[in-house]
């Protein structure tokens, strides 16, 4: 999200949640009525100055009226803006469906395994968590010195930081739904 417009909803939610009117405000802070309205709804690029005279009026620390977290509640992607990549001679298909997101620490891929297909990835970084779902076919994972069979709809959680890989043991494509979360 845009700074500015950031900084002008951080300033209304915390006015609100004090109960304060645009006109309170602005007689607590010296910051004119337009002026604060021009903030709250992000036309204008207060200073410093004036952020922290707000600041002292709602009485919070500044950086909390900077805060900006960039978070999109809604994010579409599409297949065809993704890139796939092709492992195990083109037998496995590995594509992005989610980007790695830094407040929900997770990121998703769709993983195709044509006959005979192996997918064996590096292990992740410490605290990685996998939850794999198995859209249609057949496939085992072997991860830990176990072997799991998964059938279609099956779901398995497993540590990604260890080493794992998944196997098509059929004669049909296994398609799978990988969700790293990371922990750490």
């Amino acid at each position: 999200m845009e700074l500015n417009r950031a900084v002008g909803e951080n300033i209304k939610r915390i006015r609100k949640s004090k109960k304060l009117s645009m006109e309170r405000t602005a007689e607590l802070s010296g910051v004119s009525r337009s002026m604060l309205g021009q903030i709250e709804r992000g036309e204008a690029n207060p200073s410093v100055a004036i952020l922290g005279r707000l600041a002292r009026a709602l009485k919070v620390p500044a950086e909390v009226l900077l805060e900006n977290d960039d978070f999109e509640a809604l994010l579409s992607v599409r297949e065809v803006d993704t890139k796939p990549k092709r492992l195990d001679a083109g037998k496995a298909v590995l594509r992005p469906s989610f980007p790695y997101d830094a407040r929900t620490r997770l990121e998703s891929y769709f993983l195709d395994l044509y006959i005979s297909a192996k997918y064996v990835p590096e292990a992740s970084v410490p605290g990685c968590v996998c939850h794999a779902t198995v859209i249609s076919g057949t496939v085992s994972l072997v991860t830990d010195g176990e072997s799991f069979q998964l059938l279609e709809r099956d779901a398995l959680r497993f540590a990604a930081d260890r080493p794992y890989r998944f196997e098509n043991m059929t004669n049909s494509t296994g398609r799978l739904l990988l969700v790293y979360q990371y922990l750490k």
